[in-house]
């Protein structure tokens, strides 16, 4: 059918009219129908520059734990997680490390699922590096199946769509290399899985794609990973995102700079929630006007329409800024 410039959302009307652009109505509709899609290697962003996401991600697990890892080889250093994992490391807090991270939050595909499922305002919830190992235990027998919107019991309940992943896949993904696992259609449930009796795990598939893929799906989806049997090391980024009401698990404002946000486009200060007055740190109270300039000239810039008119939109000046790839 013919999308018209339809008044009842035209946010919509654009960030669809993007995804048309891109490509991506298959993929939509397999996130509809199924909770994920995949976009093969060389699609979202060249092969060569997934590698050099790689390589600065592997550069940042040498600096931070001072052992050299080798996907081929298996080295790494030492397992250290809050909920006592042992097969695998968390690289947080990586947006900020290089210029390159912040290409991969940005990239247009990335943006475009995320902008379908969240809006245009929503947020970077974190960015964290994933280093997996050879271990016949990994998750257990549940393969660590969960949804990530009903992380909080009730008040994240029911079917509305919380949060999305967008997954840059960095060594090849099988199930003996340790995959993504996911239940297909699962998203429909609207709850977690019920982990005390392995629920989803018998229903559940490996993702199994090559390097260089980028993996989308919705945050009602059951999915967590199968374990490792084969050799060497598993490298993934997740780019976890939420709608502008949600609290982020990583917070950048404080740490991002001017330069930061000046080399890159408008929509990186609304993703680290500088288009959102609250939480406010002053006895003034929200700046209303400022965030709403920042949203305004990153919706400007992409030409998405906001969902209602904001004083700040008429005097948000012109930008010229593209995405880095």
């Amino acid at each position: 059918m013919e999308i018209g410039d339809w008044v009842s959302n035209r946010q919509m009307v654009d960030i669809y009219h993007k995804i048309e652009e891109l490509g991506l109505e298959k993929n939509v509709a397999e996130l509809e129908t199924f909770g994920f899609t995949v976009l093969e290697p060389g699609r979202a962003a060249p092969v060569e520059w997934v590698e050099r996401l790689r390589d600065r991600m592997l550069e940042v697990a040498e600096r931070r734990t001072g052992v050299k890892h080798d996907p081929g080889t298996g080295t790494h250093a030492a397992g250290a997680h809050p909920f006592g994992f042992k097969h695998m490391n968390f690289l947080y807090y990586l947006l900020l490390e290089d210029p390159v991270f912040q290409e991969a939050l940005l990239n247009p595909y990335v943006l475009a699922l995320h902008s379908y499922l969240l809006g245009f305002d929503c947020r970077l919830s974190s960015m964290t590096g994933l280093i997996t190992w050879p271990d016949e235990v990994g998750y257990g027998k549940g393969l660590g199946l969960h949804s990530d919107n009903h992380v909080h019991g009730p008040l994240m309940g029911g079917m509305e769509t919380h949060t999305a992943n967008a997954t840059w896949v960095l060594t090849d993904y099988t199930r003996e290399n340790g995959a993504l696992a996911v239940v297909p259609r699962s998203h429909v449930e609207g709850r977690q899985p019920n982990s005390a009796l392995n629920e989803g795990a018998k229903e559940a598939i490996p993702v199994e794609v090559p390097a260089g893929s980028l993996v989308f799906w919705n945050g009602n989806l059951w999915h967590g990973a199968y374990p490792r049997t084969n050799p060497g090391l598993r490298l993934a980024l997740p780019i976890y995102c939420a709608r502008a009401h949600m609290q982020p698990q990583e917070d950048y404002r404080a740490n991002v700079t001017s330069e930061t946000l000046a080399n890159n486009p408008e929509r990186l200060a609304v993703l680290l929630g500088l288009g959102t007055p609250m939480p406010w740190a002053s006895p003034d109270g929200p700046a209303y006007t400022d965030a709403m300039k920042i949203l305004a000239r990153a919706a400007a810039e992409e030409g998405v329409r906001l969902p209602v008119p904001h004083a700040a939109a008429s005097d948000a000046p012109e930008v010229g800024k593209t995405s880095a790839i």
